[in-house]
Order: structure tokens, then sequence, then C-alpha cells
């Protein structure tokens, strides 16, 4: 039996935000910020398609495997240009030394973006077509079922948020991430039909953080297994000094956003 009140409109709200991807991919014309406005849509709609399994989990499965291959497609370039950004930014924070050679990985990051062959964007036009199609079939979703699959995302964030919080693993971290991540775009999209305390401000905060602890820790590992990535003599030792600190530092502030963002079973 339906629920009597109004349910959120999921079909439609996910096919707003295919069409905005598949804008935002035309207008990029390959370059890297036009690429992450396109994955930012797409990720939207991926944590859409994870309330709506509550009413078609086939659906949402498929619908989450091929959104994986678009994002697939279009991450390497985006990558190379968020890790160059973070590299110059850490730089920023850092002495002289760790400074040049972050620079030195920024730079050598840039032309190992500049190297890669264009971006198959018929491909991509054609996942997110795909992904549009999925949406069209979406059935009817009932306030009820909107709840559910809300929940869902709650308790998945919160799970990952007790198994990220102060672990050394960077999966670990990076899971909490993705979890939050949805739980904040679903807490957008559906607004009143959101079931708990949105929190958006805090939660959009807590994304940013997670986001460049992770990129952070992405060039610790480029640059552990790949020194010359820095530069000669001492010059990946003081990058990496420099990232772990900085590491560090964004993993305790991550640590109390999360802690302040789930307080009262938000």
């Amino acid at each position: 039996m339906r629920s009597p009140e109004p349910a959120f409109d999921l079909r439609a709200a996910l096919q707003q935000e295919l069409r905005a991807a598949l804008e935002e991919l035309e207008e990029s014309k390959g370059r890297p910020k036009g690429i992450h406005r396109c994955r930012v849509r797409l990720k939207r709609a991926r944590a859409l398609a994870r309330v709506g399994r509550a009413c078609a989990p086939g659906l949402s499965q498929v619908f989450n495997d091929s959104a994986r291959g678009v994002m697939r497609t279009l991450a390497q370039p985006r990558e190379l240009a968020a890790l160059a950004e973070a590299a110059r930014r850490i730089g920023e924070k850092s002495g002289k030394r760790a400074e040049e050679a972050l620079t030195t990985v920024a730079e050598t990051l840039d032309a190992e973006r500049g190297a890669l062959g264009p971006l198959d964007m018929e491909a991509a036009r054609t996942g997110l077509r795909d992904l549009s199609a999925l949406a069209q079939v979406w059935p009817e979703a009932s306030a009820r079922q909107i709840k559910r699959g809300a929940m869902r995302l709650v308790r998945r964030a919160r799970r990952a948020r007790r198994l990220g919080y102060g672990a050394d693993e960077a999966k670990r971290r990076h899971d909490w991430r993705k979890r939050e991540k949805d739980r904040l775009y679903a807490a957008m999209l559906l607004d009143d039909a959101w079931p708990k305390p949105r929190r958006r401000k805090l939660g959009d905060k807590l994304g940013d953080v997670l986001g460049k602890e992770r990129h952070a820790s992405l060039l610790i590992e480029r640059i552990s297994a790949e020194p010359a990535l820095a530069g000669v003599d001492k010059a990946p030792k003081q990058a990496l000094k420099a990232l772990k600190r900085r590491c560090r530092t964004l993993a305790a502030r991550a640590d109390a956003m999360g802690a302040q963002l789930h307080v009262g079973g938000a």
C-alpha cells in the first residue's frame, strides 16, 4: 500500500542530473574543470540511484555499474589535474625545499596529462545516454520507499565513518569519503524528503577535507613508488615529509567534522 504523502519524483530528478551531466560534458570540450563538473553531476545521479534501490534493486545495480564505466572514461585527465593542483597547494604551505619538490611533481603530472590521448567524448556521450534510458524506465517510488532508500545511505555513511575514523588505511578513508558524498548529494537533492537532519554545509566541508586528504594520500603513493617524480637527491624525502604532515592535519580535521556531522543520529 502506497504512503499517502506525496513522494519525491526520483525518475525526474535522475533525468535532470543526467541531462546536466551531458551538458557539462559538451561544454567542457575535454577540459579538466568541465569534466569535473560532469563527474559531479554523475555522482549526484548515482546517489539518487542508490536511494532508488528500495523500489528497483536490479535497475539500481545496473545503473551504478554503467555509471562506473562512464566515470572511468572521464577519470584519468581529471585525476592528474587534481593531483597537480594538490601538489602545488600543499607546496605553498610548506618550506622552500618541499615547495620546489612538490612543484616538480605538479609539473611532471601536468606533462603526463598533456601526453594523454584525447578524451573519448563519444564513449562518454553514449554512456550518459544509456544511463538516461535507464532513468526513463525507473518505476515510481513511494514516499515510504524514498525514506527507506535514504536511510540506507545514512546507515552506510555511519558505518563507513566508524571504519574510517582514525584509520591508517587509505582505502577505509576513501570509502568513508564516498559514502559521505552519497549522503550529501542525496540530502541536497531530496531536500524536504530527506528523513534526517541534512547538515549540508558541514557535509560539504567534510567532503572537501576528505578529498584533500585523499589527494595527499595518492601523492604519497605516487612519490613512494616513483621518487624521481619529485626530483633528485633529498627532494622526494622533502616532498613526502610535507605531504604526510598535511595528511595528518587533514585527517584529524575530517575526524572531528565527521563526529560533529553524525551527532544526534544525522
